[in-house]
């Protein structure tokens, strides 16, 4: 009856330990004088005092931080571990060790929380009144308010507000007082193979030969490494550590047995292959769209991706390191990407993404919910050269030509298909592209064209340049290096008459001139072509070319020279009014001047009929201001003699002689009066006739009277 008390008691302290929460149970049994039991850092053992009085002595390192008589219901507790003592006996004193779990996470009480910890996917997948629901690996957990659930190495308390989750202490038993073997947990979840590190810590003061051993369940492969060897067997120095791996190899869920000398060991291994998580499987999206869902793999071991049953014209692939992966392996955690490229021209409505992975069906339903179904096309086009420069040139598709924006740019509305694209430049070499365009899609292109290595392209501002004698005109050349290399340029004109000259100059006065430009590949610059005519230059057009010459191409630009001369004729006569005896001859000076040159002046007369009349000289070569260097000297008038010879028998009276003047650049023309008389006999006569025909006058009267 009083070992069913003892026994009682003891049960009821431990369920009050477990239940006093953060604190878990991480061992219960006996441990005999000479074993010790390690709890992380904490090293527990019973030691016997001079009169073999048994004390539960606690340790951290090589620290006694805690030293107590071994009796029962005693409580030991320092720094988040406790140790309760129950009976002692021969075989050792009963311990009950609990420690404070090391807080991991915590979860917020929602569907679809999640977190992956230790090995351990950890899901909330139902919430009630006072408890939570939550998977663990695939296994459905029920956690209460106020309570705990512990899977493993791993604690779960739900304290309505949150799920918190804790690691348990790693915690190892060593049997042979002259070495210590540790190894971190004795129950694992795992996908593939697996390592566990195994720690010797010799307690001797002599070296210690220690043979290993595994025992496996069936198909299962392991074994000892030391520094990447396998050895069956390792020698520890005196009070020295050997850090050991045991690689494991499960092929199924099993446990695994192993010695390190006189020590045993066991491991117990669930096995669940390849854990997968998809956080989505239905969406919608739009036609034309790229999705991306995330997945992520949990284990060890190989991943292999096929698709199924997917929709004609979609493309569907999984993701990972930025490759379409079908086959990669998975060592602990992985994340690849489910890409689905959607057409545009997809339905509305509903579409089913089926893939395997692993063998093990999965799909995606995908809402498409706006299509771009037999919408045209939009394809912009960008001309570049090699250096990335915007290119003014042309595109052909379609029958369509058209030239560029000055940024590059053409843009086409085009029905869904297939089409062969032309773009070029001047200066460029042609190029070929083939382009898709899908229902709706709006589609750049960028095209780099070769420029040639010499182009260039010249330009006048005006094809006709209108200029006065003596007085230069002017017109811009705009120059353009179009070629990829540096180059240089003369302008020369041809087709002007003797006597002209021309000059290139930076600036439309003539103060810069230049002989030779040199521009960059895709400078421009703006130069000046200045011509200056004679001085004595007649009016009219000239018809001359304008050449640019580079290192391999010479360009030819066509160009109108109008003349205009403003130069003006002058008449002046000394006697305007002249008098002459019928057939006898009278002249004047006549005076020929201008405003500007005048050249070939050349005299017309208009008189009565009959009459002589004739300047002398007949034609003068040149009237108005000449040259000397660079000086305008103004000769002055130049004389002219009339001469009028009037026929004997011109009647007297009063007649008008007209006299023009026309030289190659202006005409003009004066009037002399000419006053003709007749000689004295001639006027006897004329008086003779006068009385005659009084006389006869006055008889007429007479007679007429009487009747």
């Amino acid at each position: 009856m009083r070992r069913f008390f003892v026994v009682l008691l003891l049960s009821l302290l431990i369920v009050h330990v477990v239940n006093a929460q953060p604190y878990v149970t991480v061992f219960e049994g006996r441990l005999t004088t000479g074993q010790i039991l390690k709890v992380e850092n904490y090293t527990i053992a019973i030691v016997q005092s001079i009169n073999g009085s048994p004390y539960l002595m606690l340790k951290l390192g090589d620290d006694i931080v805690g030293l107590k008589p071994f009796s029962f219901g005693s409580l030991m507790e320092k720094d988040g571990i406790k140790i309760l003592m129950g009976s002692y006996t021969e075989k050792g004193g009963f311990l009950v060790v609990s420690v404070k779990p090391r807080f991991l996470t915590s979860l917020k009480p929602e569907i679809g929380a999640r977190a992956s910890v230790d090995g351990a996917i950890i899901e909330v997948v139902g919430i009630g009144n006072n408890s939570v629901e939550v998977s663990i690996n695939g296994t459905l957990k029920s956690i209460q308010a106020n309570k705990t659930l512990i899977s493993g190495k791993l604690v779960l308390e739900y304290n309505g507000t949150a799920l918190n989750i804790y690691a348990i202490p790693e915690v190892s038993e060593v049997k042979n007082p002259r070495y210590v073997v540790f190894y971190p947990y004795e129950d694992v979840v795992v996908s593939g193979p697996f390592d566990v590190p195994v720690t010797v810590e010799s307690l001797s003061d002599e070296e210690l030969a220690l043979n290993l051993s595994v025992s496996l369940p069936p198909n299962w492969k392991a074994g000892f490494f030391y520094n990447g060897v396998e050895v069956s067997e390792i020698i520890v120095p005196p009070r020295g550590t050997i850090q050991l791996i045991l690689h494991v190899e499960p092929s199924s869920s099993g446990t695994l047995q192993f010695s390190v000398g006189d020590f045993l060991g066991r491991i117990h291994v669930g096995y669940k292959g390849i854990g997968v998580s998809i956080p989505y499987w239905s969406i919608e999206a739009e036609a034309g769209s790229l999705i991306q869902i995330p997945i992520s793999f949990e284990g060890n071991g190989i991943v292999e991706f096929s698709t199924l049953n997917v929709t004609p014209g979609w493309d569907v692939y999984l993701k990972a390191g930025g490759y379409r992966v079908r086959t990669f392996e998975v060592d602990g955690s992985s994340t690849a990407t489910l890409v689905v490229s959607i057409p545009r021209n997809a339905t509305l409505g509903d579409h089913k993404i089926g893939f395997l992975i692993n063998g093990k069906p999965y799909s995606l339903d995908v809402y498409v919910y706006k299509t771009y179904l037999g919408q045209p096309a939009r394809l912009t086009v960008v001309l570049r050269d090699e250096n990335g420069n915007p290119l003014r040139g042309w595109v052909s598709i379609a029958g369509k030509n058209v030239t560029a924006s000055p940024a590059g740019s053409v843009s086409f509305e085009l029905k869904p298909g297939e089409y062969t694209l032309i773009a070029g430049c001047e200066g460029c070499s042609q190029k070929t592209e083939k382009v898709k365009l899908s229902d709706g899609e709006e589609k750049t292109l960028e095209i780099t064209l070769q420029r040639a290595d010499y182009y260039f392209k010249a330009e006048l501002e005006s094809d006709v340049v209108t200029l006065k004698p003596g007085t230069g005109g002017s017109t811009r050349i705009t120059i353009r290096n179009l070629g990829s290399k540096e180059d240089r340029y003369t302008i020369t004109v041809e087709g002007l008459p003797s006597g002209w000259n021309y000059l290139i100059s930076q600036d439309p006065r003539g103060e810069s001139p230049v002989e030779r430009i040199k521009l960059a590949s895709g400078e421009s610059t703006t130069l000046y072509l200045i011509i200056i005519p004679p001085f004595n230059v007649e009016s009219g057009e000239l018809k001359v070319k304008v050449v640019v010459s580079g290192r391999t191409l010479r360009k030819t630009l066509p160009l109108t020279v109008r003349v205009e001369n403003p130069a003006t004729l002058t008449l002046n006569v000394d006697n305007p009014l002249l008098t002459v005896r019928a057939g006898e001859t009278t002249a004047t000076a006549l005076w020929v001047d201008s405003t500007g040159t005048v050249t070939n002046v050349k005299f017309s007369v208009q008189a009565p009929s009959g009459w002589d009349v004739e300047v002398v000289p007949q034609m003068i070569p040149r009237v108005g201001p000449e040259m000397n260097g660079n000086v305008v000297v103004s000769q002055g008038p130049v004389r002219a003699e009339v001469r009028i010879r009037v026929p004997k028998s011109t009647p007297a009276g009063t007649y008008t002689v007209t006299i023009t003047a026309a030289g190659d650049q202006a005409k003009t023309q004066t009037v002399i009066t000419v006053r003709v008389t007749q000689g004295s006999s001639g006027a006897w006569v004329g008086i003779v006739l006068l009385i005659a025909a009084f006389g006869i006058v006055v008889w007429l009267m007479r007679r007429v009277g009487r009747r």
